[in-house]
């Protein structure tokens, strides 16, 4: 009895589907990827992140969505330098009032200029999913961000439509997540972010660039790593081996922690002090 045609469209998607989650295959476009420029990631990578894909990122622990989001705009704006294409942000309501608001002239200090980005705010997580699958499609958009800070509705589901729409678009597609979420997910890399201390840029310990650590827990192309990172405006550089002193470390006598003596007691007011003499 020859199969149906439901059976036949049912066994297509399947093979996507398994084509998807194995990297690719013959029968689906080779997108290339986008490298990060460090021989080492990228190798790790199979040449970087993959175009026409789904990537997912979260903050290694509650209150560093900054980080989180540094590293997805760092990308975007390498993204939309290469190829020359705007960068669509979707952000939920709830992920922008516990990490931040964007803010424009930092987002093109990031490296993005102005007019690369646009940028939706939705209220539901499936609002943010719809609005990702959408612009996946479009081949028009170059990478598509989605912070979204409440629970997925069935997240597996969700993210297998997410990598399906890339792979149609050809784009990079980025799902932030503000905190660590162990749930099922169709992506092709997924990393950890946390923040680190970077290196002051002035002898009066002004603050430097931006500084993170990136662990890929998962990789579908090869194998796991972490590596310490400086986000330049759409550049990636190693960050140096040793980035702060140890506290226990130092030359010569150690110094007083204050140059001036501290204040005694007030005679006349308990409650207050005076300078010492």
């Amino acid at each position: 009895m020859p199969p149906s045609a439901g059976s036949a469209e049912l066994a297509g998607l399947r093979r996507r589907i398994a084509a998807l989650e194995g990297g690719g295959g013959p029968d689906g476009p080779n997108w290339g990827a986008l490298p990060f420029g460090i021989a080492d990631l990228d190798g790790t990578l199979g040449g970087g992140l993959a175009w026409g894909a789904l990537h997912a990122a979260m903050a290694a622990a509650p209150g560093q969505e900054g980080a989180l989001l540094a590293f997805g705009l760092a990308l975007a704006a390498r993204a939309a330098r290469l190829r020359r294409a705007p960068v669509l942000l979707v952000q939920q309501e709830l992920a922008g009032l516990e990490g931040g608001w964007l803010y424009g002239p930092g987002a093109q200090e990031a490296g993005l200029p102005e007019g690369a980005l646009v940028l939706v705010r939705v209220r539901r997580a499936e609002e943010a999913l719809l609005v990702m699958e959408e612009a996946l499609k479009c081949s028009g958009v170059c990478a598509v961000l989605g912070e979204v800070g409440s629970a997925l509705p069935d997240a597996l589901t969700a993210t297998r439509r997410l990598s399906l729409a890339a792979r149609s678009g050809g784009g990079l597609g980025l799902l932030l997540r503000p905190a660590p979420d162990a749930s099922p997910c169709a992506a092709v890399t997924r990393w950890s972010i946390a923040p680190q201390p970077s290196r002051p840029t002035d002898a009066f310990g002004g603050l430097g660039a931006v500084c993170i650590a990136a662990q890929l827990v998962r990789n579908r192309q090869g194998p796991p790593g972490a590596w310490r990172l400086v986000l330049g405006p759409g550049d990636f550089a190693l960050a140096p081996p040793r980035l702060m002193p140890r506290e226990d470390s130092h030359d010569g006598p150690r110094r007083p922690p204050l140059s001036q003596p501290l204040a005694r007691p007030a005679l006349d007011r308990p409650g207050r002090t005076v300078p010492a003499a």
